[in-house]
């Protein structure tokens, strides 16, 4: 079965575990409740890339479109972190955006949640190991929900969208589809 609904609200949760003892996958147990701080009518996002090759930004951007329409939800792009509820960060924080990542959150008024687009933004992906990439964005704000994917699927973004503010129910835990 293919689904688009891979977005986790803990990175441990993309993660299979295994017991070497009894030869098997342990249970993840139950899926995290949903967030209810962010249960808006509407969501403003910011968009911040923080290094990285910009292939998740494109998928951002489809967002947009017709097809995905993420207007029906009630999901916005805002110029200003100021008017926005939801940071979306994609690619590995570079050394050069650090400071200017924490300084956009910050800016942002409460409650505000961040979303980690794509693979990079969760673990660095490739350019983890560089001297100039600090890794993912959780290494330098706290981060709410996980998108993977190189790059993520825009159904996958717009799910962890509806997982921050608490519209949908994480469906993947310990690596499993529930």
């Amino acid at each position: 079965m293919r689904s688009l609904e891979v977005a986790v609200t803990h990175k441990e949760d993309l993660v299979q575990r295994v017991d070497l003892d009894r030869g098997g996958f342990l249970d993840p147990g139950p899926p995290p409740s949903p967030r209810t701080e962010l249960r808006l009518p509407t969501l403003a996002f910011r968009e911040v890339s923080a290094g990285g090759t910009g292939i998740a930004d494109s998928e951002i951007a489809l967002l947009g479109n017709p097809f995905n329409d993420m207007g029906r939800f009630g999901f916005q792009v805002v110029a200003s972190p100021r008017h926005a509820d939801a940071l979306l960060v994609t690619g590995p924080v570079s050394r050069n955006m650090a400071e200017a990542l924490r300084r956009t959150y910050e800016a942002m008024p409460e409650p505000k949640g961040v979303v980690a687009v794509g693979n990079e933004a969760i673990s660095g992906g490739v350019f983890a190991e560089s001297q100039e990439v600090l890794a993912g964005v959780d290494k330098v704000v706290p981060v709410d929900v996980y998108v993977p994917g190189d790059p993520p699927r825009p159904g996958a973004i717009l799910h962890g969208l509806l997982l921050l503010t608490g519209r949908m129910v994480q469906r993947l835990v310990g690596g499993f589809l529930r």
